[in-house]
């Protein structure tokens, strides 16, 4: 049955060997014609993420921005389309104390927080965004005196939930360090689900987070917020740039597609 079902792909995207002629009526322009019914597209346009943006529409060339992609379900992102010739997704954005990222198991499955500002995009988008192993993952820091610094990372990819979001992820390059590079192979923790290395502790409990932790980590961008540059555990931090837990005033996370 395809009445009353929605298709997920605009009319431009829409596969024209599905497409069959209707008989007795003609559909509207809001409807593809499948198997004699008229069964509703979107009006927007699909994009699967932010490089399917910049490959279709040029135009949107060095404009960053709140773009609508569709990984997993509709979502919200915020869209770099300027650094490095653009086309990335942004998984993970932080900037100010606006937005709690001390959270559960379902919020980190789900996605929250504002794409303008603060979010966490889901664990669920990101395994749908890089299951076919073709994603390269760029880290970008900021310190609380201006410093900046980037690990860009080949390729990163994230399992789905029966494998408890494992990260998987190679190829180094950059200026920040290889922090990430500890969590290679481990499952997501967050406070209400402890899939770590450390028998004793949560490791997203101690460190106040939500990570991919080991024993625990080098690497906690998940933290508790800081307003200015202390040393903390539990802060959002990056030990092989700094070589302390240092708190850091600006994380982004993106994912492109390789070329």
């Amino acid at each position: 049955m395809t009445e009353g079902r929605t298709i997920h792909v605009d009319r431009e995207s829409f596969p024209k060997h599905l497409a069959a002629d209707c008989p007795k009526h003609a559909c509207t322009e809001d409807a593809i014609c499948l198997r004699g019914n008229c069964v509703p597209v979107l009006k927007e346009k699909i994009y699967k993420d932010c490089s399917d943006i910049v490959k279709r529409d040029p135009s949107k060339k060095e404009k960053d921005g709140v773009y609508v992609i569709y990984a997993d379900t509709r979502r919200e992102v915020f869209c770099d389309m300027t650094t490095d010739k653009g086309g990335w997704t942004v998984i993970q954005k932080r900037q100010d104390g606006d937005v709690d990222f001390y959270r559960t198991w379902r919020e980190y499955k789900d996605g929250f927080g504002n794409a303008t500002k603060n979010y966490w995009i889901g664990n669920d988008a990101i395994y749908e965004l890089t299951k076919n192993k073709d994603q390269e993952l760029r880290v970008e820091l900021q310190s609380f005196d201006g410093a900046e610094a980037h690990a860009l990372y080949s390729s990163f990819y994230v399992g789905n939930e029966s494998s408890k979001y494992t990260l998987t992820l190679s190829g180094y390059s950059g200026t920040a360090g290889n922090s990430l590079g500890y969590h290679n192979g481990m499952k997501f923790t967050t406070k209400d689900q402890d899939n770590d290395n450390k028998i004793s502790v949560n490791c997203a409990v101690g460190f106040h987070g939500a990570w991919w932790y080991n024993a625990c980590t080098s690497s906690n961008l998940n933290g508790k917020y800081a307003q200015s540059t202390v040393t903390s555990y539990q802060c959002p931090y990056w030990f092989s740039w700094t070589n302390g837990y240092i708190a850091l005033k600006r994380t982004v996370m993106m994912i492109r597609h390789r070329n």
